[in-house]
């Protein structure tokens, strides 16, 4: 643990909150290219929601410029309420650094089984597809800006698609470069383009290699409607 998450640690520590707070967990970009993040992603799960926690929130608002956190009831975590995507989520919230209590979240995935998994990974895809298309229609933000974007949800589609067949697990496709990527999707006949992912360099090239992915995201559906059957 960085010297930083464990002053973090021990801050929340004197905060005195154990007649409430279950776990307080860390995942996302600052634990995997912290030089790169622009937030602090985490995850708080309390037996009852209520004012206690605002001492807790004005900690981390002197020490963080921006946070994107969520709070759960250790109930809703428990009977499945939780949040959208659950069965998706789960396995990279699993991995989170934890800070205070205990990861009830490693628990819950191991519970997850292999339809609802697959299934929540293809709506998460599918919002993606949705954003992209928000973004690319609309002229708020300049080409260079409209890229990076389209470029991120693209590389994400790509790897969601990679989970859903199988290939790999999240670690594993987290660990993947773009030509790696791209090298796959080809052999599983998914995603066949003159382009390469790494030579993109086009808001429109981008949004049309992301809607050919659409069809993909069909047959995907197709398969997990056969399965059910």
């Amino acid at each position: 643990m960085s010297e930083e998450f464990l002053k973090l640690k021990n801050d929340i520590e004197s905060l005195l909150l154990q007649h409430n707070l279950v776990s307080f967990l860390l995942y996302g970009s600052v634990l995997t290219s912290r030089n790169n993040a622009h937030d602090l992603d985490g995850i708080i799960i309390v037996k009852k929601v209520d004012d206690s926690l605002k001492s807790l929130f004005k900690l981390l608002e002197n020490k963080y410029k921006k946070l994107d956190f969520n709070i759960y009831t250790e109930d809703e975590i428990l009977s499945n309420l939780s949040f959208y995507t659950r069965e998706f989520k789960l396995e990279y919230l699993a991995k989170s650094l934890c800070l205070y209590g205990n990861n009830i979240l490693e628990q819950e995935f191991l519970k997850v089984d292999n339809f609802k998994y697959r299934q929540s990974i293809l709506i998460r895809s599918i919002e993606h597809v949705q954003l992209v298309r928000q973004k690319y229609f609309l002229s708020l933000d300049p080409d260079s800006v409209k890229l990076v974007y389209l470029k991120k949800y693209l590389i994400r589609i790509c790897k969601n698609i990679l989970l859903f067949k199988g290939a790999y697990n999240y670690t594993q496709v987290n660990l993947l470069e773009e030509d790696e990527i791209e090298k796959v999707l080809a052999e599983h006949e998914i995603l066949l383009s003159s382009i390469s992912l790494r030579d993109l360099n086009s808001v429109k090239e981008c949004f049309i290699l992301i809607q050919s992915l659409s069809s993909v995201l069909i047959k995907c559906k197709e398969e997990l409607n056969y399965e059910r059957v």
